[in-house]
């Protein structure tokens, strides 16, 4: 027993100094897995790894680090940490809810720190909505960030800024922009991921982005931001917009419509439009086909889409005629208006009707449907369509009837189709 227990100790002890002789450049690897906590806790490991914490590249300061610390002030924590803090630090978040914003300017010590200290990727995130949000210094315009993800502030650059040239992914949440005509150019030529939510002042914005590959623009004023420009993103392959609320005209400064800015983008792969969106760059003329075939695009989907609007469901052919080779399509339906009619049946009916044909369309979705005439007639028109159909889920809207659901059931079921029977539920 006495011997089982010796051997025991000495592999244990064998593989610890396995972890004691790693290269410190391996032990910063692991730690930029790791919060500033974790990171700590590796001290009792060895002797030789006591400060090795206080190289981690990557620091997280979150709201329960700080709660974990009582005894001492969110910002007396913070200031520990990085004055013991040597070598580069790459990545730093910080949940700037904990700062009251009379003590901001604290927030701005750090970033003229961090601007000297090899920062790549910077995250500001607030997680309280109602907080005054946090004006970014001018030492930030000036790091070659990689990775910017912003919540709750106030971008408003210098007249000197001539925009992040080594940014990568700009990610902003309810960011306020404060521009003039100095400032409103935002030159990010190595930009990839972009995304904007509930943000506001985006009407003198003006992007330079030529290998923007995901464009992403979530509860925000869609009249306000200028699309022109990336109208050049010629590699953009995601492209998604739920708009804040129903905006009343296209208020572009140049003439865009659905039509000419899907053709600007031949590699798109996914797509993402809701209702307000396609009326606000509806022309009243998208029956046709675009100039330039969606040949890469995989992934459709319409959210809040409305069968009983003439625009939409032009849209919607349009697009589908012009995408050959796609393989998902997910329609999120709106909730039935009193009073309104239904479009001419004649878009899904008669032998000249036809969208295409998808033989690569494996699995189709929609929610909330309601069973009218025209959205019985597009799953008809969808299912000769595409006889290679893997999965077909029908979701009838709650509202619906028992009674009635079960005759929409029926009447899909009876449909031709070489693929799976529909799946149809009652949600």
């Amino acid at each position: 027993m006495m011997t089982d227990t010796y051997k025991g100790l000495e592999d244990g002890r064998d593989k610890l100094d396995r972890l004691t002789d790693l290269p410190i450049n391996v032990i910063n690897q692991i730690q930029e897995y790791m919060t500033v906590e974790d990171a700590t806790r590796m001290s009792v490991l060895s002797s030789k790894w006591r400060h090795v914490w206080a190289s981690n590249p990557k620091l997280i300061i979150s709201v329960n680090f700080c709660i974990k610390r009582k005894q001492l002030g969110t910002i007396d924590i913070i200031n520990r940490v990085l004055l013991q803090h040597y070598g580069p630090i790459k990545t730093f978040l910080l949940d700037i809810s904990m700062i009251h914003p009379s003590e901001h300017s604290v927030i701005d010590l750090w970033m003229l720190y961090l601007s000297k200290n090899g920062l790549v990727e910077l995250t500001l995130r607030c997680l309280e909505y109602l907080n005054t949000p946090y004006k970014l210094p001018s030492s930030v315009y000036g790091v070659e960030l990689e990775h910017l993800n912003l919540s709750n502030c106030i971008f408003r650059p210098p007249c000197s800024f001539r925009g992040f040239h080594k940014l990568k992914s700009l990610s902003l949440s309810r960011v306020t922009f404060q521009l003039d005509v100095a400032t409103s150019f935002l030159c990010v030529p190595n930009l990839k991921n972009l995304m904007f939510e509930k943000c506001i002042g985006l009407t003198h914005l003006n992007i330079y982005a030529p290998e923007l590959l995901s464009l992403k623009v979530v509860r925000c004023d869609i009249e306000t931001i200028k699309l022109g420009p990336f109208m050049d993103c010629r590699k953009l392959q995601c492209f998604a917009v739920i708009s804040r609320d129903e905006v009343p005209q296209n208020g572009q400064h140049e003439a865009i419509n659905l039509i000419k800015l899907l053709s600007s983008w031949p590699e798109l792969r996914k797509l993402l439009l809701d209702r307000y969106f396609i009326k606000f760059l509806s022309s009243g003329n998208v029956a046709g086909l675009l100039s330039t075939r969606l040949n890469d695009l995989h992934d459709l989907a319409f959210c809040d889409y409305d069968f009983n609007d003439k625009d939409q469901v032009c849209s919607l052919l349009c697009i589908l005629r012009s995408s050959p080779n796609l393989k998902s399509l997910v329609l999120v339906l709106s909730h039935i208006k009193k009073g309104s009619g239904e479009v001419d049946v004649n878009h899904f009916e008669g032998q000249g009707c036809r969208i295409g044909e998808f033989n690569n369309l494996q699995a189709l979705r929609i929610c909330y449907f309601h069973g009218s005439r025209v959205e019985v007639l597009f799953v008809r028109l969808l299912l000769a369509s595409a006889p290679f159909l893997q999965e077909i889920i029908i979701e009838v809207d709650k509202k619906v009837s028992k009674s009635e659901a079960t005759k929409i059931a029926e009447e899909l079921m009876q449909f031709p189709h070489t693929s799976n029977v529909p799946q149809v539920s009652d949600k």
